[in-house]
């Protein structure tokens, strides 16, 4: 297992990462076939969370998960990407936990710090800017003051601590983009090629849970399109946090906080306006765009990381 963790990190990382996965959703499964009368506890969780004015995140899925400890899965398989992360880190792969927890720091070593103050500056930007644009489509008489006022504080701590406050972007992307992003910068030719690679892994480790989807009932060529879209989304989410987080000098938290920016745009907004452009919701077609005015801007290297900061050392 050692030798396999160090001499194919990435594989190693994604086929563990999956497995959590998957045995989360197998427990799941299970519980509500002999457990018929838990089968309705996530529907009751999403219901009583929404009816409360907050939206699905960290902070508002706790309490029913302490109460339900059947619901700690959903944390569990958010957490699945990190949790490999640090094991194949722990058997020396992908440079060792000293290189993942370099990950950690706010400003990478391959930058410096008044470049990471602007990436993070043009980052929150451009979250700002998303908020204004659901706002225009959502129109007058839409607010939001009550989601984002849910911590106790105003609506501006509210969209502060909601960029680390889902569970998407703070649980995975150690997993992501801290561990299996730089060591596919370092084995492929062209960034790009590694984001879009990397966004096909993160759509099928998703796959997964879509089991309880179908177990539910579902028009197929219904599930094969939301599919498509949500592959395509993953890609694009590659692109902007992979480049984001390679102008911060190889910090995962640009990730974080474009991963969590994005699902908070989807979350606390998502049944206020439901704006569809096709079969394109506005997260997706903002995240669209900004993946190509990367591309365009930065072309295939996406801001590569220097082959000293993620090369594997020894």
């Amino acid at each position: 297992m050692n030798r396999f963790s160090q001499r194919r990190p990435v594989l190693a990382f994604y086929l563990l990462a999956l497995l959590i996965a998957s045995l989360v959703v197998v427990w799941t499964v299970f519980r509500f076939t002999t457990d018929p009368a838990s089968a309705g506890t996530l529907g009751e969780m999403v219901t009583g969370i929404y009816a409360s004015g907050q939206y699905i995140n960290i902070a508002s899925m706790l309490p029913y998960a302490l109460a339900r400890p059947d619901l700690l899965g959903v944390f569990i398989f958010a957490a699945a990407p990190s949790i490999a992360a640090v094991v194949i880190a722990a058997r020396g792969g992908g440079g060792g936990l000293t290189m993942l927890a370099g990950r950690l720091r706010p400003v990478g070593q391959a930058t410096t710090p008044r470049r990471a103050v602007a990436v993070y500056a043009g980052m929150l930007a451009v979250y700002a800017a998303g908020f204004a644009a659901f706002d225009f489509v959502a129109g007058p008489g839409t607010t939001i003051t009550d989601r984002l006022a849910m911590f106790g504080g105003s609506v501006l701590l509210g969209a502060a601590l909601g960029l680390l406050m889902d569970e998407g972007g703070t649980l995975e992307e150690l997993g992501w983009r801290g561990f299996a992003w730089p060591l596919l910068q370092a084995t492929m030719k062209h960034p790009l090629r590694a984001a879009l690679l990397l966004g096909t892994l993160h759509w099928a480790w998703h796959l997964p849970r879509e089991v309880l989807t179908l177990m539910g009932g579902v028009d197929p060529a219904s599930f094969l399109v939301t599919q498509g879209v949500f592959w395509a989304l993953c890609l694009a989410l590659a692109i902007v946090a992979g480049y984001c987080v390679n102008l911060a000098g190889g910090s995962v938290w640009p990730a974080v906080l474009v991963h969590g920016g994005t699902n908070l745009w989807s979350k606390a907004l998502s049944d206020h306006i439901a704006p569809s452009f096709g079969v394109l919701d506005l997260r997706t077609l903002i995240l669209f765009v900004l993946a190509i005015i990367i591309v365009m801007v930065a072309g295939r290297q996406l801001g590569r990381l220097p082959s000293d900061v993620d090369r594997e050392p020894g």
